[in-house]
């Protein structure tokens, strides 16, 4: 019955469009509005296409000890589109309330961090989300599998392999049922070593060639007679590798693997538990007693564990010794670093899992990482093995320098960026209010970006914005702004506004004067933003697209870092201010007006606010003026409602939100393409 009743709608609202034209004067209610006002809208219901969600999320050694300084990027899944991402403060958590699309049900959570599994996929339930990283309560990613860092068998060449032995059985997932009985203890301490000294995606022959070095020792090399443990720490691989080991006489190392009698599975799959494996890290495996004057080499199966739990050959092999690799390029064969730890006495073997000559590969050195010990403690020989690099927190603010987006700066760690660094929101505007308008929603459209300067404890110290105008379907003047909720006193500087008009009366700071909220005016004639003169702009099919002059910058500085609870969610509480008129603000649905708001205009017109029960900017029929979108949009043009160029607007707004939450997304192709600029 909707679909029949919604192509009623459509058929009616085609039809009554050719008599309909803009209405500045309000003496009538546009058809287009008729159409709309058909719409049963649920009662507190906002249009709101984002949720708010608290997120929790940890990250613990494992010996469940909290790690700080952990930077944790949180992203849309399987879009991976980054949502936000903070900083793991000394109890280890991360913890914010934050607005994400509605059509998000799954998150991808990704920690920059050696020693913690490099994904955690989770379904949203509900308005909090906790996810953990380590310790004893780790959250058990859900089963998919991740995509490969490059095709199966890129730049795989001939290779003969030695002799493939076992040292027992496994289960399915790749766990060696031979495992010690106690995993080897891993501090957040050893593992700020080994993300000093091999940070992810962080070029190894760019920022420590002399791990290359062909001098270094790639292979242990056993002084004592001794028994020796391999360790796993860490993969980050989109591959299921395998880890084996071989000897050989160090006077004498292989020159090709015939000269190697056979090569000894250690770990048949190198994957996290959750991430298409079984391992932990700390789990331990004893690969045997071996006597004075051995040579113990490492090999690596490149995705070589296989769909029936089989070890096979995999993409290539990659050894110790550099002349049994597959890549042309002599100086790029190296595949393995070993580096020394010597307040452990732990030797890390830390392995590149892509073929170095291949586009796809990072050169980070720590898709595979693992350390080896022996007993005695000192049967490993350390000569001519690198030791590794001493953490590094210049500004001493918590944060490691190679995670630090300031290193040198005590009060800013990392940026925030709403929705996105290389992508905006919008904000979608009609500008009659009170009086009802087309609902083309087009009156002036905004794309906008908010940059969050946080320091070590995830405040906020600087907010950025980038706003530019796509649309103005208006021949009003509009201005636009916004208010955060917190005293205009707490503002240090405002710059980058565009005021023209002489109507924006601003204290020293740069916020509004005469306001109980900062508030920023960002510019006051939407027009001198736009590389035109005036008349309507980008709203029409075959009219010239007009550019806006530039993308307008605003900085604000805080005199204190604010809290992103006290801060709130961008964008805040924005608004447009019509025809010239400060006191005519129009803000999003249930969005209170500022304190230059001329309250004598609610209740006027078609708006049924009320504002002594907090019910702002809705019409009877419970429609907006204006609504936000958290992502680019393809606005209707002029005078055809949004519920003619969408398809799925119209069930979307009667579901109170819960079907087809991603109506406006651009690659659902929703919308109509004729009625859509």
């Amino acid at each position: 019955m909707k679909s029949f009743y919604y192509l009623i709608i459509l058929v009616v609202t085609s039809t009554l469009l050719s008599g309909c034209l803009p209405n500045e004067s309000g003496s009538t209610i546009d058809p287009a509005a008729a159409a709309m006002d058909k719409l049963n809208v649920p009662k507190g219901f906002n249009f709101n296409t984002s949720k708010e969600i608290t997120f929790k999320i940890g990250a613990y050694d494992n010996m469940n000890n909290p790690i700080s300084g952990v930077i944790m990027s949180v992203y849309s899944y399987p879009e991976n589109v980054l949502l936000f991402k903070g900083i793991t403060l000394k109890n280890g958590v991360f913890s914010l309330n934050q607005k994400i699309p509605t059509y998000v049900t799954k998150i991808s959570v990704k920690p920059d961090y050696i020693g913690l599994p490099s994904e955690t996929i989770v379904t949203l339930s509900g308005t909090t989300s906790e996810v953990n990283f380590g310790g004893n309560n780790p959250t058990a990613s859900e089963s998919v599998e991740q995509p490969l860092k490059a095709a199966r068998l890129e730049g795989t060449t001939a290779q003969t392999y030695p002799l493939i032995t076992y040292l027992g059985s496994w289960n399915s997932d790749g766990l060696p049922a031979y495992l010690e009985k106690d995993r080897d203890p891993i501090s957040s301490q050893f593992l700020e070593y080994i993300n000093a000294s091999l940070p992810e995606s962080k070029s190894v022959p760019v920022a420590h060639p002399d791990f290359l070095n062909n001098n270094n020792r790639n292979f242990l090399y056993i002084t004592e007679a001794a028994d020796v443990w391999v360790t796993f720490v860490h993969e980050g691989a989109g591959w299921k590798n395998t880890l084996g080991y071989y000897t050989f006489n160090p006077l004498n190392p292989p020159k090709t693997t015939a000269d190697i009698s056979k090569m000894t599975v250690v770990f048949p799959n190198v994957s996290y538990k959750g991430s298409g494996g079984a391992l932990v890290s700390g789990d331990k495996v004893k690969i045997g007693q071996f006597p004075a004057g051995t040579g113990i080499g490492f090999v690596l199966l490149a995705d070589s564990y296989t769909s029936n739990s089989k070890v096979g050959t995999g993409n290539y092999a990659h050894f110790s010794h550099d002349v049994l690799n597959v890549e042309s390029k002599e100086s790029l064969r190296r595949h393995l670093i070993v580096l020394n730890e010597p307040s452990t006495k732990r030797m890390v073997l830390a392995f590149e899992d892509i073929q170095r000559e291949s586009s796809s590969c990072d050169q980070d050195f720590n898709d595979a990482i693992f350390f080896a010990t022996s007993n005695p403690i000192k049967a490993i020989d350390t000569n001519n093995v690198p030791i590794v690099d001493s953490p590094k927190d210049t500004d001493g603010d918590g944060v490691g320098d190679s995670r630090d987006e300031y290193p040198t700066d005590p009060a800013r760690a990392i940026n925030n960026y709403i929705p996105g660094s290389n992508t905006y929101s919008t904000l979608a505007y009609e500008d009659l209010w009170p009086l009802q308008g087309d609902y083309d929603m087009n009156d002036l459209v905004i794309n906008y970006q908010f940059q969050e300067v946080l320091n070590a404890q995830n405040q906020v110290v600087d907010l950025k914005g980038k706003f530019y105008i796509k649309a103005i379907g208006a021949s009003y003047i509009n201005g636009w702004g916004f208010q955060l909720p917190i005293d205009p006193s707490l503002v240090k500087s405002v710059s980058g506004q565009s005021l023209t008009q002489g109507m924006i009366t601003n204290s020293s700071n740069g916020t509004e004067a005469g306001q109980k909220y900062a508030t920023i005016i960002a510019f006051d004639n939407a027009f001198k933003q736009m590389k035109s003169s005036g008349g309507f702009i980008n709203t029409s099919k075959g009219a010239s697209v007009i550019a806006p002059n530039d993308t307008l910058r605003l900085t604000i500085s805080f005199t204190t870092p604010i809290s992103k609870t006290t801060l709130g969610v961008a964008p805040y509480n924005p608004f447009l201010f019509s025809a010239n008129d400060r006191g005519k603000e129009v803000h999003l649905p249930n969005m209170a007006p500022t304190s230059k708001a001329n309250m004598s205009l609610f209740g006027t017109g078609q708006d049924a606010s009320v504002p002594s029960s907090g019910i702002y900017y809705k019409n009877a029929k419970l429609l907006p003026w204006a609504i936000d979108l958290p992502s680019d949009f393809k606005y209707p043009l002029e005078t055809v409602p949004i519920i003619d160029a969408y398809n799925e607007f119209g069930l979307w707004a009667e579901s109170g939100g819960t079907l087809y939450p991603d109506w406006y997304v651009i690659s659902k192709a929703y919308f109509d393409p004729i009625k859509v600029f």
